[in-house]
């Protein structure tokens, strides 16, 4: 029988993953339920068979009966998923307290947990078991670069022509803060540990690599007993909301504790695929990844991003950078015990280095100040004594880095409190990544030219490989803003000037004036302008911005752009701030209207003059001599929701293809920044198959894209995964510049163009037509409900208003906790039913398999409607939806049918999810699904009785119970919205 989903749920099993992946949930579930119970885990654990391990709540204490009993009814419904059973859990929810709830919901939320710990775990097992050259492991999703680069080779690109594209390549990873974690820190890091006692328990198998005593297996099993027990004690309920710095610090801590070790492998892994196909390692200046960062500098609707906030959340990344770096110099220090001069430049380094302190001691600051004041923050400075050991010369050079180090830890921790700070005459603090690039290229160099050149291939290269990545900020800090507050500015500018209002120009007209201000060198803003305090905070912006300096910011991103004028508007506001070197500005197109307009956007500042001659200046890229370029970022979320994801995919296709056609036609680079989100609804989805369906010519060796909320975690949260992700990332980019798509024929963008302007009428006559679906929707979704959670720091809408004023996160946060998922599949079925009734049903079948973007638009559509349960969403509705609304609910149920029907006959299958290459989200889906099914239940009857009396006794235990249950629905997902 094949393997297939109907409802998410699997028709049949055969499969050897599957079954490892059964045993591994039930080992951990065993472990956790015996740390409950208080037993000590041992050694024979790992020889029990599956059959003998106690997979049940009793004999645990603080579990009520009503909680033993529904799991039991859960685990009948896992095995045999009938009406019978999904109503049996039903009844005894029915009857369960408030308690009983928050109890029975956190118990599946952990559980939900370690299905996806050991799911997660599972991806790098068989990652690593290919690539070690197990040809029994589907590779269908390693992409590995061997496997790239022989693909490629296979299609008639030489080695050089490899390698010499990979020099010019880069991928920027933005890291954002919504969707938040629905998860709290505190729980994901012990979830790190927990996946690191697993990779290390695969390694102690049978096939394993490390042969471990019994002791230390028995070691391993307590430390996850430890873990799991740990998480259970902690309070996953958020009291307080996370403030923008709370999340910046999240951001940062993923790179300190995963991306900081995953880097090197990560080159290691290319320089070593190069090697086998006879080409030279990459230089040690090759960024083929950097990383962005909105945590704390997105104020687009959050007031809580102030210009003081981003100032700190700045200097709170330069402290944890110098001190990362000055511990890796710390222990260059113990590796690089070379005897001798090195060469000339090192000598003369050491020479410049002895006359500073030669001006030093002649009393130009009080002897040894230094040594207190600098080095005695970080490590005592006597205990690595460089004066006994003068003929270590690469000792010495490497004390004076660790001491200017040191002093840009000091620097960076006393401004990110607001506090003064006295620059050290002797240990001058690094301002720029290239200075402290500089002086490790320098010995590196040296080693290389005196024959020791093996020694500074390890340590060292890595961390040269970290500066030219991380940078002195681990991130650079996008700012980004909504276009109506530059406005703002300016009206109250040109108002208080005698000017008139700005706001009130037409278009030529501000483009006419904004480019003759940008020629002119007198000032425009008063230094002492009145204005209210919402213009005041975004000209504080810009001006902490010039008094930081341009280094350890990114793009200054315009949400919401629909003209010229919002570009050149910040062009100028950056001039009269100050900014010597002006951050990039990239204009955010989001809405399906603005993506239409963006090219004749973006062609009117290509006509412009001033615009033309003073185009952004490319990213700060060591081996990339692009020439200035123009960055545009499109908008995946708000496209979806105001037309449907059908539409919204189509319109930024096509946006893309004409960016890219003005570009050529102006002969001005283009760079593209994808905005994508968690969720498919949002542009989520497998990055490897997005890329590679971009049209042709809109990857040209760079990709910025933005990595949301809990897709950072999951991809990202550990080593060995980040580095399987920065693989796929590499070799996706360099696939797609290679050999882009072929360009679809007109019979195929026809069809595209009748199917998005079918879906996007069906979609818009439901969602913003039809005067009940806003009550629907409030209803049959817990929208209101999570309005309370301390989910993220920003509010849930821009403004007052329907559907058109919610952000696009909660409107599909809503809808995935239901298990629904409307916005991504609403109007789909219309459509494709309308060319299926047409006659156009082989046509469709053709785009499925010969165009890429298709193809990848109705596999995300399948893996969506393969964890869409109507089994769930119909029991929502049965408890919470008025009967007076039945006629919006027959329409939805209506085009869910259509979907799937239609999404079947295209890709000539009987269920989702049934072809061979769809098995990781098989997996996913079997060891997650029958788990969310009984925390939908919870959640469901949560709402019941938190709607029925807000006043009630049991509220607060009821609102907990709802938020242990929304982080459970998100784990089972695998995203919050």
């Amino acid at each position: 029988m094949p393997l297939g989903f109907q409802h998410g749920r699997a028709n049949s099993f055969a499969d050897k993953d599957y079954l490892i992946l059964s045993s591994d949930v039930k080992f951990l579930r065993t472990l956790f339920f015996q740390a409950l119970r208080a037993e000590e885990a041992d050694e024979t654990v790992y020889r029990k068979a599956n059959k003998e391990l106690k997979d049940n709540l009793e004999g645990i204490p603080g579990v009520p009966q009503n909680v033993k009993e529904l799991f039991q009814i859960s685990l009948m419904y896992e095995q045999d998923p009938t009406e019978k059973n999904f109503k049996a859990m039903h009844q005894k929810v029915l009857h369960m307290s408030a308690e009983d709830i928050k109890i029975a919901g956190r118990l599946f939320l952990e559980m939900l947990q370690h299905a996806n710990l050991v799911e997660r775990n599972h991806r790098v097992r068989r990652w690593r078991e290919y690539k070690r050259g197990d040809k029994t492991v589907k590779s269908s999703s390693s992409q590995t670069l061997q496997d790239c680069f022989k693909e490629l080779m296979e299609k008639g690109f030489t080695p050089e022509q490899i390698r010499e594209s990979l020099l010019r390549q880069n991928t920027e990873l933005v890291f954002t803060a919504h969707p938040t974690q629905a998860a709290r820190r505190s729980v994901l890091t012990k979830h790190a540990t927990i996946s690191q006692l697993l990779e290390l328990h695969d390694k102690s198998g049978p096939n394993g690599t490390t042969k471990l005593t019994p002791l230390q297996r028995t070691e391993i099993l307590s430390a996850l007993q430890e873990s799991l027990l740990g998480i259970w004690r902690t309070n996953p309920v958020r009291r307080h909301k996370p403030t923008p710095e709370d999340e910046a610090r999240y951001g940062l801590s993923v790179v300190e504790e995963s991306l900081w070790e995953a880097l090197p492998d990560h080159y290691h892994a290319v320089d070593y695929a190069l090697k086998k196909i006879g080409c030279e390692p990459l230089p040690i200046d090759c960024c083929l990844l950097t990383l962005g960062s909105w945590m704390g500098g997105d104020r687009d609707g959050n007031p809580y991003v102030t210009a003081v906030l981003t100032k700190r959340v700045v200097f709170l990344s330069q402290w944890r950078a110098a001190h990362l770096y000055w511990t890796e110099v710390d222990q260059l220090l113990w590796d690089l015990s070379v005897a001798g001069p090195g060469n000339k430049e090192i000598q003369e380094e050491i020479a410049r280095i002895n006359g500073i302190k030669s001006n030093h001691s002649r009393g130009t600051l009080k002897k040894n100040h230094s040594l207190t004041s600098v080095h005695n923050l970080l490590a005592p400075f006597d205990f690595y004594r460089p004066q006994l050991e003068t003929e270590e010369n690469y000792r010495q050079v490497l004390t004076h880095i660790r001491a200017r180090l040191a002093a840009t830890v000091r620097r960076a921790t006393a401004l990110s409190q607001e506090q003064p700070f006295k620059p050290d005459p002797l240990y001058m603090h690094y301002s720029s990544t290239s200075e402290l690039a500089t002086d490790l290229v320098r010995i590196y160099r040296s080693l290389h030219e005196c024959g020791d050149g093996i020694l500074a291939e390890g340590r060292l290269k890595e961390l040269l490989w970290r500066v030219h990545t991380f940078g002195l900020s681990l991130t650079r800090l996008d700012i980004r803003q909504e276009s109506t507050r530059h406005m703002d500015v300016l009206d109250e500018v040109t108002s208080y000037l005698g000017l008139g209002s700005y706001r009130t120009w037409s278009e030529e007209t501000k483009i006419q004036w904004l480019t003759n201000e940008l020629h002119s060198k007198r000032p425009l803003i008063p230094p002492d302008l009145p204005c209210s305090a919402p213009v005041q905070e975004v000209l504080d912006t810009f001006r902490m911005i010039a008094e930081i300096g341009s280094e350890p910011f990114g793009a200054y991103v315009i949400s919401m752009t629909t003209s010229a004028s919002d570009v050149l508007a910040v062009r100028l506001l950056q001039k009269e701030a100050g900014i010597k070197e002006h951050l990039r500005v990239v204009p955010l197109f989001e809405t399906k209207l603005d993506l239409e307009n963006a090219p004749a956007c973006m062609e009117l500042l290509f006509k412009n003059s001033w615009y033309q001659a003073n185009l952004s200046s490319p990213p700060q890229i060591p081996n990339i001599g692009w020439e200035p370029h123009q960055e545009v970022m499109l908008g995946y979320s708000d496209s979806a929701k105001d037309a449907g994801r059908l539409a919204s995919v189509w319109g930024l296709h096509k946006a893309q293809e004409a960016l890219v056609e003005l570009s050529h036609k102006y002969k001005i680079k283009l760079n593209l920044f994808h905005g994508r989100g968690g969720s498919v609804g949002r542009g989520g989805g497998p990055q490897y198959l997005a890329t590679l369906s971009q049209p042709a010519g809109s990857v040209q060796g760079w990709m910025r894209v933005t990595v949301q909320g809990e897709v950072i975690d999951h991809y990202f949260g550990l080593p060995s995964i980040a580095s399987h992700t920065m693989e796929r990332y590499t070799t996706s980019v360099l696939t797609a510049t290679l050999t882009p798509p072929k360009a679809p024929s007109d019979d195929f963008r026809e069809i595209m163009q009748r199917l998005s302007e079918t879906s996007c009428n069906k979609y818009r006559s439901i969602v913003f037509e039809d005067q009940e679906f806003i009550e629907y929707f409030r209803t049959a979704t817990p929208d209101f409900e999570l309005k309370g959670l301390n989910l993220g720091s920003r509010p849930s809408k821009r403004k007052q208003g329907g559907i058109e004023s919610l952000r696009a996160i909660p409107w599909m946060f809503a809808w995935t906790q239901t298990r629904l998922q409307l916005p991504v599949w609403l109007g789909v079925g219309t459509a494709l039913k309308s060319e299926i009734d047409n006659g156009n049903l082989k046509t469709l079948q053709d785009m499925y398999n010969d165009w890429p973007f298709f193809r990848s638009t109705i596999e995300l559509l399948e893996m969506v409607l393969a964890k869409t349960s109507k089994t769930v969403a119909d029991y929502y509705e049965s408890l919470l939806v008025p009967e007076d609304l039945q006629n919006v609910s027959s329409k939805v149920w209506e085009e869910f049918e259509n979907t799937m029907k239609s999404i079947l006959q295209v890709i000539r299958h009987e269920h989702m999810l049934e072809g061979d290459g769809s098995l990781s989200s098989r997996l996913a889906i079997a060891t997650r699904v029958p788990l969310v099914d009984p925390i939908n239940v919870l959640q469901a009857n949560a709402l019941v009785r938190m709607r029925a009396d807000e006043n009630q006794p049991d509220i607060h235990v009821l609102r907990d119970a709802f938020a242990i249950t929304v982080q459970g629905v998100a784990a089972g997902m695998g995203w919050t919205g």
